[in-house]
């Protein structure tokens, strides 16, 4: 019997058409995964130039890192507080670098250049607390175009979830609390626009809850406060201001949890007419306060500050006075302000009550042999203070002097950053602090002075700068 064998059937053609599609698809796979990852690659890679460090910042749990570019076609200095909390750090970083991508943008696009484009962004706390933390990040910006640009960004966080608390947080959803804060934000505008003599605008479209959502904490707990950067909401030959809202005057809007953690919220007044808000600056002046001398490198800063027709304010170490007692009277004579520094310079707040007298009494004594004149301010070093000290302040007639910008010109013997950090803080108002025993500091001052006049800025002293002071109180 013979067995018949099946015939096999042949392939499929669909086979032959199939496998070099797979092979193909395949490798244009890994192409793709290879050429994402290289543009990946590039478009994380920072310039050759980029150079940055990190170092602590005078704010309790806040470092800075620093970020610097230097070249013909510009020259960046950024700095980035980095807090305890991931979500702020993440938060602040990435509108720090939208706004330093765009900046970069126009550089790349820029075909003549005379001279390098500027970028300074640093930022400076106005509160901090265990549970709240309220920033503002200055920007400033020199595109070589007819008005550099001014901005600013600011929030309050929550510090255990990283969270911005907004106006619609901090009042509760109330309706009531929201406009009470719109209305006492439009009269301090109001007030700045008419000290500063310019045109009255329409501010009913302008300030509202949108445009207030943001705020920061300021005087301890004791304001709310927009920083305004220029053109941010008023047209640009408004410049820059700041809206301040005491919170006593709106404190019985404020009664709930959720402010009274945030800021210090007192018990709502008896029923009263409110006064209106005082703006906290007037005029588009500044002032630059220099501790710890006089020193070696003071009559080389007074050289400095006569050319450029600017006055300042000088806090003295009483044990230096006597043998640079010339520079003092030069000082006055330049029609610059002297003030009490103390004599060896302790914390005041730590020392017993017959020493802080010893501080106050010795340094006013040897300033008043010098010039002839008792100062009736003081910078308490290292911005310590209390009631106790500020008892013996008024006691004295003299009103205590902190500062709004620090440019930590002790930490980094820098002239470059030191005046980096002073155009970046820059504001209406603002009292910059600065030591003039530090050759960097002084020598940092021409660049303080000429990107700060070419903005603006005219340069006064202290008592010119805020007026009228109340013995023992504490400014600005």
């Amino acid at each position: 019997m013979r067995i018949q064998r099946k015939k096999a059937k042949p392939k499929s053609k669909k086979l032959f058409i199939i496998i070099p599609f797979l092979i193909l698809l395949f490798s244009a796979g890994l192409f793709g995964i290879y050429f994402l990852n290289q543009s990946h690659s590039r478009q994380t890679t920072a310039p050759s130039d980029e150079k940055y460090y990190f170092a602590d910042s005078k704010y309790s749990g806040i470092r800075s890192k620093f970020v610097t570019r230097d070249n013909k076609r510009e020259k960046v200095s950024i700095e980035y507080p980095i807090t305890e909390n991931e979500k702020i750090n993440r938060l602040i970083s990435e509108s720090i670098d939208k706004i330093d991508r765009d900046f970069q943008n126009t550089v790349l696009l820029a075909t003549v250049f005379d001279k390098p484009m500027t970028e300074t962004i640093g930022y400076q706390v106005t509160h901090n607390t265990s549970e709240a933390l309220s920033i503002v990040v200055n920007i400033k910006q020199d595109m070589n175009g007819a008005h550099p640009a001014s901005m600013t960004q600011f929030w309050t966080f929550d510090k255990k979830s990283g969270e911005v608390v907004g106006l619609a947080d901090f009042t509760e959803q109330s309706d009531e609390a929201a406009e009470a804060i719109i209305s006492a934000a439009k009269n301090s505008i109001s007030q700045t626009i008419k000290q500063r003599q310019q045109p009255e605008i329409d501010l009913n479209e302008i300030i509202n809850k949108e445009a207030l959502s943001n705020f920061i904490i300021t005087n301890n707990g004791n304001a709310l406060a927009w920083p305004l950067g220029q053109a941010s909401l008023l047209p640009s030959s408004y410049g820059e201001l700041t809206i301040t809202v005491p919170i006593s005057s709106v404190s019985k809007y404020l009664q709930n949890p959720t402010a009274r953690k945030l800021a210090n919220i007192p018990e709502p007044p008896e029923p009263k007419p409110e006064p209106a808000p005082t703006p906290t600056v007037a005029n588009k002046t500044i002032a630059l306060t220099f501790d710890d001398g006089p020193g070696p490198y003071t009559e080389k800063l007074l050289d400095i500050l006569d050319k450029y027709d600017a006055k300042a304010t000088f806090f003295l170490i009483g044990s230096k006075v006597s043998a640079r007692a010339n520079t003092l009277r030069r000082m006055q004579s330049r029609g610059h302000q002297l003030g009490n520094h103390s004599w060896s310079h302790p914390e005041l707040n730590k020392v017993s009550a017959e020493q802080l007298a010893n501080e106050i009494d010795q340094t006013n004594n040897a300033i008043n042999q010098a010039v002839g004149t008792k100062p009736n301010i003081i910078r308490p070093p290292y911005g310590a203070f209390n009631r106790a000290v500020l008892e013996q302040f008024r006691q004295r007639g003299m009103s205590a002097i902190v500062w709004s910008v620090d440019t930590r010109d002790w930490a980094d013997r820098n002239s470059e950053i030191v005046c980096s950090r002073a155009v970046a803080g820059a504001r209406n108002g603002a009292v910059i602090l600065m030591h003039d025993i530090h050759p960097t500091s002084v020598n940092a001052v021409p660049c303080i002075l000429d990107s700060l006049k070419q903005q603006g800025y005219s340069f006064v002293t202290v008592q010119n700068l805020i007026g009228d002071m109340t013995p023992g109180a504490a400014y600005p």
